[in-house]
């Protein structure tokens, strides 16, 4: 028995933290089990085959173990470990460095205010992000008006000097770098809560606060302070932007989206405070691809709400996240109080749910799209197709096939293609079945298998997902021509016309909602496969329709046909012509119209081979 193994097997039933760890003794995985010696047994057994697991098992050396009294502790315990050592095998939080935060560095003498993209737990307060930082230092230069707290880098340089900046003089800084200034630390303190007030949208009780402190100070005959704090209401009030109101009652509340690409999850916490949507937080989880949607929201609460000493009073997500009794004890021990959690099914809060999921799906194209050298976004039908499906990246490419045949004879397939939801003509094919029908099934197979053949050698691009159009019979045909051809897995549905509904490969038929952008993209892109196969099927038809007589003389194409039948008419007026008429007046070699005269007297033919400009009956 490998030390690993005895390790592994001498562990107690009691909750804790246990490390894999390489042979240097790095950290390579941390979890927490509310029965040590149940949950890591399980990493011997070989239970789960996931890639990820059976790599981390190949690296693994040494086990170490941390006892706790609860299972709450150790959820507190895992989220220290993880931000400590940062585990290669574990999903790791990252921040969203797209966008800009408001940074208020609360743990400094003299606060600062500046703009950042890097969070980091260095005590100050960071606020956003914020999509857009020109408007972003615009708006704070208005605030500056109000709140003048200082942004200058070389406080102590200004303060040795006691020397104040230029934004001192103009009225943007208070000064507390100076003697000059009347601002004490304590008045400084104040401004920099209020500039803290107004930016988490707290500007209600703001207002509320500078009115009193407006009223004492004249009571207390202070006339410049009430002047100044009088001056800072009316700018406040200036400044306020009216906001619908989104969340009813006052509680702190945070509004959690996920979304899901590949191997990476994103959750964008819209933050909501005295009803109104003040701020976002987007973090991006690598590593997540083994996990579901119940798993991110647990990796990311452990992750995120444990890394600080605060959190919101309630939390409003999509599903419950993974041991949500224990992480929700373990949110309200680090944050001081009761922590909720709101699963919405309709109304305000599912559509607040709507737009978090929005933002996190941002969060990720914008990533995805920065790696590509793209800018494309993905559409919200597309997103809400990947959703609906349980796929890992929203579906870019799809395609689909149909088959339209009238009868055993003439079978065609017709494959159309969009791109986030937008047709793409130009990967439209169509092609004519080899194997005589009608067998449905055998002839999706054939135009499959065709098709597919090509994207393996690269003639054709490869699609995200493919649509076929029927039920579970022609998806089950078509999977077993995939299995017969493909290298990589692809997702693979139907669409039955009749009844709407999405034959799936695992699990039952699956409704989507009439409404729903996703089942309206799966609609446009089965009836443009439709339309396409049966004018293809329809050409071909009249083709044989309109065929002519001299299309079964040998070496007559279809130019010198065409040619014959310009200088003639018909083919009646052909059959009254000498070969030598036919020669002179078409201009086809004498003894080519030789052997159209011999044809056209030897095989009399239908009244509409006689005349192909006529119509057929």
């Amino acid at each position: 028995m490998s030390a690993l193994s005895e390790k592994v097997h001498n562990l107690p039933a009691l909750p804790g933290v246990y490390l894999f760890k390489d042979p240097r003794g790095e950290v390579l995985y941390v979890g927490k089990a509310r029965s040590l010696a149940a949950r890591v047994r399980g990493y011997l057994s070989g239970e789960n085959s996931h890639p990820r697991l059976r790599q981390l098992m190949e690296r693994a050396a040494d086990l170490d173990s941390i006892l706790t009294d609860t299972e709450a502790e150790a959820l507190l315990l895992e989220a220290t470990l993880i931000r400590q050592h940062r585990p290669h095998f574990n999903v790791l939080l990252k921040d969203d460095k797209s966008f800009p935060y408001v940074k208020v560095s609360v743990q400094e003498q003299a606060p600062r205010l500046s703009i950042t993209r890097q969070v980091r737990s260095d005590g100050a307060r960071y606020l956003g992000p914020y999509t857009d930082v020109r408007q972003l230092r615009r708006t704070l230069r208005e605030i500056r008006r109000i709140f003048p707290v200082r942004t200058c880098r070389n406080f102590e340089d200004y303060r040795r000097a006691d020397r104040p900046c230029l934004y001192f003089h103009i009225g943007r800084c208070a000064g507390p770098c100076t003697t000059r200034a009347r601002v004490t630390g304590e008045g400084y303190r104040a401004l920099v809560d209020g500039l803290l007030l107004f930016l988490t949208g707290r500007d209600a009780e703001l207002l509320k606060r500078l009115r009193a402190g407006m009223e004492a100070a004249a009571a207390a005959r202070r006339y410049e302070d009430a002047a100044r704090l009088r001056d800072q209401v009316r700018l406040l009030e200036t400044a306020r932007v009216p906001q619908e109101v989104v969340a009813p009652g006052g509680r702190d509340t945070d509004v959690l989206g996920v979304a899901r690409h590949g191997d990476r999850a994103a959750v964008a916490a819209l933050v909501v405070r005295a009803g109104r949507v003040v701020g976002k937080e987007t973090r991006v989880l690598d590593h997540a691809g083994a996990l579901d949607e119940a798993g991110v929201l647990q990796a990311f609460l452990a992750q995120h709400y444990l890394a600080r000493a605060g959190a919101p009073r309630r939390l409003v997500a999509a599903v419950e996240p993974a041991d949500a009794g224990v992480t929700l004890e373990a949110l309200a021990r680090r944050a001081g109080h009761r922590v909720d959690l709101v699963v919405p099914q309709r109304g305000r809060g599912r559509r607040l749910l709507a737009a978090a999921e929005r933002n996190a799906a941002h969060a990720l194209e914008d990533l995805a799209a920065r790696a590509a050298g793209r800018r494309a976004r993905f559409s919200p039908a597309m997103l809400e197709l990947q959703k609906a499906l349980g796929l890992e990246t929203p579906p870019w490419r799809m395609v689909c096939f149909d088959i339209s045949n009238l009868g055993a004879e003439g079978a065609v397939a017709a494959l159309v293609a969009s791109e986030n939801g937008e047709s793409r003509r130009s990967l439209y094919r169509r092609m004519r079945i080899r194997r005589p029908g009608p067998d449905d099934f055998a002839m999706i197979a054939e135009a499959v298998e065709r098709y597919w053949t090509r994207v393996e050698s690269g003639e054709e691009p490869r699609p995200d997902l493919v649509m076929v159009d029927g039920g579970a019979g022609q998806v089950g045909a078509a999977r077993r021509a995939l299995e017969r051809v493909a290298t990589r897995p692809v997702a693979l549905i139907g669409l039955a016309k009749r009844e709407e509904t999405v034959a799936r490969e695992r699990g039952g038929p699956l409704r989507l909602p009439r409404r729903s952008p996703a089942l309206r993209a799966l609609q446009r892109l089965r009836d443009e496969a439709h339309r396409f196969g049966l004018a293809y099927h329809r050409t071909l038809r009249g083709r044989a329709r309109l065929s002519s007589a001299l299309d079964q003389v040998p070496g007559v194409g279809p130019a010198r046909r065409a040619a014959l039948l310009k200088a003639f008419g018909s083919v009646a007026a052909l059959r009254q012509a000498s070969p030598g008429e036919m020669a002179e007046r078409a201009g086809v070699p004498p003894a080519l119209a030789a052997r159209v005269a011999a044809h056209l007297a030897t095989h009399p033919g239908s009244p509409a081979q006689r005349d192909p400009l006529r119509s057929p009956a």
